[in-house]
């Protein structure tokens, strides 16, 4: 089918376009509020300005799509195809993404507020500037790899108390480096080589989070609780531990003054 012939079945009233194949097309500019594409092939298709809102993707072929300034508010998504798609100024808001695959996905600037993540993948995503306010994971969920750009707190977890991980959720190797994730309850979440250097995890919960090998030099946790939490070969450099709760349970209270104090003895020694 040619893009032409589906506004035209659209806009007579047809919704049901259910496994139609419309890859490469442009619909750029449509209102396809409500159309049902569930197992639709629309990959690399323009979708630039393009409204479809409560439309049903599920298990659409949607690799390599362009959505420029699109409102996909409501959409379900749920086990669509993708990867590699290039998506900004557009919004996912409410809209339902559990088991797709967004692998190798560019989003920039782009709300997903209160979006089921699920068992999602994004492995190896460049996320810049997005709104993950209120959204949904689980274990299944998959950030491996992923390049965070110009993101604080609110922008990757949502405005405090707003987030739902779910425990033991997956954000193994995410590249973390200097987020705000102070009050944020990450227990039971596996950060097992994530890059987390000089990020803030004051008042953090990481009740038995899987940190092993993770990158926490320059880190600040003051007032973190990381009580039965996995810190094997976890590189520490400078890290702040300030009223830190232990795994052991202990309260580690030294700040990062053992390597200053060191840094201030080298000195001394020149000195003299």
């Amino acid at each position: 089918m040619y893009a032409q012939e589906l506004i035209q079945r659209y806009e007579a009233g047809e919704r049901d376009f259910k496994g139609v194949v419309l890859d490469d097309e442009d619909l750029s500019g449509q209102d396809l509020n409500g159309i049902d594409f569930e197992g639709a092939s629309l990959a690399r298709v323009n979708f630039d300005k393009t409204c479809l809102t409560e439309a049903n993707l599920c298990n659409a072929d949607l690799r390599g799509v362009r959505l420029f300034e699109s409102g996909w508010h409501g959409a379900n998504l749920r086990g669509a195809n993708l990867e590699n798609a290039d998506i900004s100024f557009s919004s996912f808001e409410n809209s339902n993404l559990r088991e797709a695959n967004l692998k190798g996905i560019k989003l920039h600037r782009v709300d997903l507020i209160r979006t089921n993540l699920q068992g999602a993948d994004f492995s190896g995503a460049k996320l810049d500037y997005c709104d993950f306010g209120g959204c949904l994971y689980d274990s299944e969920t998959i950030f491996d790899d992923c390049i965070y750009e110009s993101l604080a707190a609110e922008e990757i977890y949502g405005k405090l108390g707003a987030i739902s991980i779910e425990v033991g959720a997956n954000l193994q190797k995410c590249d973390l480096r200097n987020t705000d994730l102070s009050d944020v309850d990450l227990s039971e979440v596996n950060l097992s080589n994530a890059n987390l250097q000089y990020a803030n995890l004051s008042r953090a919960i990481l009740f038995q989070s899987n940190l092993e090998n993770a990158d926490l030099d320059y880190a600040n946790l003051t007032d973190a609780d990381l009580e039965q939490a996995n810190l094997s070969n976890a590189q520490t450099r400078m890290t702040i531990f300030f009223n830190t709760t232990m795994p052991d349970g202990t309260i580690r209270d030294d700040g990062c003054m053992e390597e200053e104090d060191e840094d201030n003895s080298e000195l001394s020694d020149d000195r003299e």
